[in-house]
């Protein structure tokens, strides 16, 4: 073979090759994944009843039920607010310790995915600020939180008490599903048997992180931790949850 016709082998060979490799006939795109999970924004209302939503009690010794009459309800809130309804939590604090709240599930989330639960309630409470109560103050020792978790809310005992199975912290401190927004006093007024006062209160983008199970559900809670050892009567009216994928 002379030189000549080598050469030309040699050419065509490397033109081929570079066809193979220069894009001009791509592998096909891969096809496009699932879109991000969106933010979510839920709005309830307690106007016309319960809403989905279930009321319950926590952090009391067995035996204590009968003593501390956790009773809820919805009605129409006392003067000045008969204008509206709501949905009540109330109970004597006889474990100095008591945790009153509500909760609700809220599905079509992405399973197992992170989400940051902020919540915003408009609430009543008759305790203005300032007031001397036992064990704590009616108003400032009443202190409110929210949040949610990635299962059912409900109640365990442990070392003989009876407790709810997330983490909400102990009265004044919040936990990993439910964080501090305030507390029930609403300003001045009278400490015996004042009226019932509109508060609104929120996570302000700090509320917690909550995964979702695998059937992309979690649970919103909203409730009350008191160190004020007598009776605390509390009106939820409505309110937004944002929740928001990390």
């Amino acid at each position: 073979m002379n030189w000549t016709r080598r050469f030309f082998i040699l050419a065509v060979s490397a033109s081929l090759a570079a066809c193979k490799t220069d894009g001009s006939n791509p592998s096909p795109p891969s096809p496009p994944g699932p879109p991000p999970p969106a933010t979510v924004k839920v709005d309830f209302s307690f106007e016309g009843g319960f809403a989905g939503w279930t009321a319950a009690y926590s952090d009391y010794s067995p035996g204590q039920e009968a003593s501390i009459a956790f009773s809820s309800g919805h009605e129409r809130l006392p003067a000045p607010l008969d204008n509206m309804f709501g949905i009540f939590l109330a109970g004597h604090n006889r474990s100095a310790d008591l945790f009153m709240y509500a909760s609700r599930g809220v599905t079509g989330l992405a399973p197992n995915t992170k989400y940051r639960v902020d919540v915003s309630v408009n609430m009543a409470s008759n305790v203005p600020a300032g007031c001397v109560g036992i064990g704590s103050s009616p108003g400032e020792g009443v202190t409110v939180k929210a949040g949610g978790a990635g299962v059912e809310p409900g109640n365990v005992t442990q070392a003989g008490k009876i407790t709810t199975n997330f983490s909400k912290g102990n009265q004044s401190q919040g936990g990993a599903n439910a964080v501090v927004i305030g507390n029930i006093a609403f300003g001045a007024g009278n400490c015996s048997g004042g009226t019932y006062q509109r508060k609104t209160l929120t996570t302000n983008n700090q509320g917690p992180t909550v995964t979702t199970d695998g059937q992309g559900r979690l649970w919103l809670i909203i409730g009350t931790d008191s160190g004020f050892e007598g009776y605390t009567k509390v009106y939820l009216i409505d309110g937004q949850a944002t929740l928001t994928p990390l």
